[in-house]
């Protein structure tokens, strides 16, 4: 063998071995090896955002890297779920997703995203809703709001979250079914929605209890009504609009979203992380001190739930839209 070749083989093997010993590239480290970006669709201060916040530092403890909250409200939560749909699917950028803007808008409007545009990575918990006025508004409770709309009609102002958002779905669903007309005041999110009810805006509105209760605990609203199964354990003297002739119950999810196409280890290391996270006593107990509970959901068994729930809002939205 010449020497010349036996020199390039050398170097061919010292090249070999020196790329086997190399690290690998950014793209290809262990998941994850940077900050995570955590994108709430709705301004600060709403279900979501409180939610999220009561967890953010655990979470980060769980997945071992800094998570950072970004707000992108508009468009009742479709700007901040369109923006994530189109990051790049590596699992840094995640969303999180409600059943507002990733069930009902999608299903009713054609626009956010659905179950075809985001992978669910985990549901964090449901929350029920309670029908809240102004302190001094003329009706006292559910039954009697609807009475009192149906003798001043158009005259009963409420606010909502967004068009066809769940809770301005639920208005309509109240008026088709009661036979009333309501002046219907659309906003950006649910703490918009809240301030406009504190600010003397609106007289009522049906909004989710973290946001709720606190207000209703030091005066600032009444609770007509709880939009659940049962009461709610905080509120054990307020009925549930069952009990008051409305026998429509509403819950909507809060859960993390991923873009389409993101690697499904990366989906599973992140859905065992903040399954880690929900069952610490410090979340459960802060969950709960918001007025909510736990439920924790799997990728696969969220799936199931958020398809199915799409669906039937699919469907009725056919009722409403004939």
């Amino acid at each position: 063998m010449s020497g010349a070749k036996t020199i390039g083989l050398a170097l061919a093997a010292l090249v070999a071995a020196s790329a086997a010993a190399a690290p690998a590239p950014a793209s290809a480290q262990e998941f994850p090896a940077k900050p995570i970006n955590l994108v709430i669709p709705f301004g600060p201060g709403g279900a979501s955002d409180l939610t999220s916040r009561t967890f953010i530092a655990l979470a980060q403890e769980a997945i071992g890297q800094p998570m950072v909250i970004h707000t992108r409200p508009g468009g009742g939560g479709a700007i901040g779920s369109e923006f994530v749909a189109q990051a790049k699917p590596d699992g840094y950028t995640l969303l999180v997703g409600h059943t507002n803007c990733n069930s009902i808008l999608p299903a009713l409007e054609g626009r956010s995203k659905g179950p075809d545009d985001l992978v669910p990575v985990a549901r964090i918990n449901t929350s029920g809703a309670i029908y809240i006025a102004q302190p001094t508004a003329p009706f006292k409770n559910f039954k009697e709001m609807i009475a009192w709309a149906r003798a001043n009609p158009g005259q009963l102002s409420v606010s909502t979250a967004g068009t066809w958002s769940a809770v301005d779905f639920m208005w309509k669903v109240i008026e088709r079914e009661h036979g009333i007309k309501l002046r219907l005041v659309s906003y950006t999110g649910g703490a918009e929605a809240l301030v406009a009810l504190l600010g003397g805006h609106v007289q009522a509105s049906l909004l989710a209890a973290p946001q709720t209760l606190p207000h209703i605990k030091a005066g600032k609203l009444r609770a007509l009504a709880y939009m659940g199964h049962q009461r709610h354990r905080d509120l054990p003297d307020v009925p549930t609009s069952a009990e008051q002739g409305f026998d429509k119950t509403m819950t909507v999810f809060k859960a993390i979203m991923a873009p389409k196409g993101t690697p499904r280890p990366v989906v599973e290391k992140l859905a065992a992380a903040f399954k880690k996270m929900l069952e610490t006593p410090q979340v459960v107990e802060a969950i709960r001190k918001l007025g909510d509970d736990v439920e924790y959901q799997g990728p696969d068994e969220f799936a199931k739930y958020w398809r199915a729930e799409y669906e039937t809002y699919k469907e009725l939205g056919k009722v409403f839209k004939k």
